[in-house]
This record gives C-alpha cells, sequence and structure tokens, in this order.
C-alpha cells in the first residue's frame, strides 16, 4: 500500500467488507499468561466471528483480517481494486479453499 492508503484506511475497507458479509469483527485484548492465543476466525452459534489481538498494529490487523476474508467467497462483492489485491495475495498464498 502507498502513502494515499493508509494501514488505517485499508483496515476500514476490510472492516466494512466483513461488515457486508455479516462477520463481526472483534479487538481483544488476547494477552494470556497461561493459554496461547491467536487471532482468527471461527463460527459460533451459526455466527461468523474474527478476533484480532488489540495490541497488533494496523497493518497487522489488516493483514490477519484479509487472511480470514479470503477464505469467503468475494466475487459478488464491490471491492477497490487494490483491497481486492491484498485480499487475493493471502488466497494465492495459502490455497485455500473458499468458503
Amino acid at each position: 500500500m502507498d502513502q494515499e492508503f493508509s494501514d488505517s484506511l485499508l483496515l476500514q475497507h476490510l472492516e466494512s467488507l466483513a461488515a457486508q458479509l455479516k462477520i463481526e469483527v472483534r479487538y481483544e485484548n488476547l494477552a494470556d499468561d497461561e493459554v496461547t492465543i491467536h487471532s482468527g476466525g471461527c463460527k459460533l452459534l451459526d455466527r461468523h466471528l474474527i478476533l484480532i489481538d488489540r495490541q497488533q498494529p494496523h497493518v497487522e490487523r489488516a493483514r490477519l483480517l484479509a487472511r480470514e476474508l479470503s477464505q469467503y467467497d468475494l466475487e459478488n462483492f464491490y471491492i477497490l481494486p487494490r483491497v481486492r489485491e491484498f485480499i487475493q495475495a493471502f488466497s494465492r498464498e495459502k490455497n485455500l479453499p473458499q468458503r
């Protein structure tokens, strides 16, 4: 991403896309001395949820959110080309099946 398209703006676009997909995105403090907790997506009582460690910088939050969103069928959604490319980079990287 370039200077005109900041990490926080990218994150806003990704959060908006998640909302359109009816995926709840929550930023929580995942630090725990007893249990290792990682950011990521899950399904809880028929709701899709993505938990992201709030201590992560915006760029890392965007990467985590893009990785999770890359698992969904985004074909019927308008997404800015640079945001779509950012998401697709994670889809190609992991070769994940579409949800």
